[in-house]
């Protein structure tokens, strides 16, 4: 049976209604489950009617305005559902709103209605309780009040301090996309959009990916693992939930990837003096960005005493690559060409697929850039030293 929430009588029936539920007429009322009817559901039966509740909960409450009902079945359910003990709920009574996810207190909502709770449910929501607490800054703080009763030492926070906060919000971004998971939804993280939009620096991202790695790697197990206690924890997991979440890894991942190229490559450089250097590539034009491939430009001073130098011309799709010429040589820029290359063997080649061809650039090392253009099936064509506006400068050697 479902345990009561609140505590409180039914109130008899107004003529009015709340204003925030004008729109059930199209939405629909809040989901009633039929408890003894519901425990003989199959999974699937079962699933299909909690993603409603959940669905209604999302439109018409926010995570804080549902925590106190997660709060008040922590307290009821204590050493019966779970092993946290009262200060541990009292800490999560005062932890940051924003650090639980809305669908842990939907589920106990939904449960206030007649949903049975199953070990799945009831494994997400302390999951869920205990990732909130970790995140929280003032978790310290807060058990200081519980156990001291005394004001607390001014903690003056540090530089790290400051960007592990930001980083915990774009981590927190992630996980409630990864929690759609959880309710059936198909989630493209969109990750690049993201961390450029953000402007999240290059040295959060490793941090940021680990965290997620660590999951993917524990479901990729669960997938093929004959440990029976982890394939008992995953066993709800049908083929198309395995097909989401690998989904949304992979596309979490390429987009880390992607956003960490860009940020490399236009990774601001010590400020001092300009060198000759910058004189020589006064006039030359390119582009600086090509926002359909994410592809970015490198400094082009960089070109002058190369050996090798990549480009891409975004409006006829041809990737190429100058040489130097032999016995010593190096690249130069005059005006707006390249000088100082080899007629011969610096050749260029139009990509059929530059999508997915230039994302295998990106990721290619320096042994694998050697056979790049010689395993692309085109036929050469001959570089003319020329750099114009549609001209990516991708990479020098």
């Amino acid at each position: 049976m479902a345990i009561k929430i609140d505590g409180a009588k039914k109130k008899a029936k107004t003529a009015t209604r709340d204003p925030i539920f004008a729109d059930e007429k199209a939405v629909g009322s809040e989901p009633v489950w039929d408890t003894e009817r519901a425990l003989k559901f199959t999974d699937e039966e079962f699933d299909h009617e909690m993603r409603k509740s959940l669905r209604y909960y999302n439109y018409f409450y926010s995570s804080k305005e549902l925590k106190k009902y997660l709060v008040e079945w922590l307290k009821q359910t204590a050493g019966v559902a779970h092993k946290l003990d009262a200060v541990t709920i009292t800490r999560f009574a005062k932890s940051t709103d924003g650090y639980t996810p809305l669908t842990a207190p939907a589920l106990i909502k939904a449960h206030s209605k007649g949903m049975p709770l199953r070990e799945r449910e009831i494994k997400y929501i302390i999951g869920a309780v205990t990732k909130a607490l970790s995140l929280d800054d003032n978790d310290v703080k807060v058990l200081e009040e519980i156990t001291d009763k005394t004001k607390p030492a001014v903690k003056v926070p540090t530089i790290q301090d400051r960007m592990n906060e930001i980083m915990k919000t774009h981590i927190l971004h992630f996980e409630e996309l990864e929690d759609s998971l959880y309710e059936g939804k198909t989630v493209d993280p969109k990750a690049y959009e993201y961390l450029s939009g953000k402007g999240v620096p290059q040295a959060m991202l490793g941090k940021i990916q680990a965290v997620f790695e660590r999951r993917y790697a524990e479901i990729t197990e669960a997938k093929s693992t004959s440990d029976e206690d982890l394939k008992e924890a995953y066993s709800y997991m049908k083929a198309a939930d395995w097909k989401r979440y690998d989904a949304f890894y992979t596309r979490l991942f390429d987009g880390i990837a992607q956003y960490g190229q860009v940020k490399k490559a236009t990774k601001k450089a010590a400020v001092r003096k300009p060198p000759q250097k910058e004189k020589l590539i006064a006039k030359l034009k390119y582009a600086k960005n090509d926002t359909a491939n994410k592809l970015v430009s490198i400094n082009p001073v960089d070109i002058i005493g190369a050996t090798e130098l990549w480009v891409y011309n975004i409006k006829t799709r041809k990737l190429g690559k100058y040489i130097a010429e032999d016995m010593g040589g190096a690249l130069g820029v005059k005006g707006t060409a390249i000088t100082g290359f080899n007629e011969s063997t610096s050749v260029q080649k139009t990509l059929r697929k530059p999508e997915v061809q230039l994302k295998e650039f990106l990721a290619a090392g320096k042994i694998e850039l050697r056979k790049f253009l010689d395993n692309i099936k085109a036929t050469d064509i001959k570089l003319n030293g020329r750099i114009n506006l549609d001209t990516i400068l991708l990479k020098v050697a």
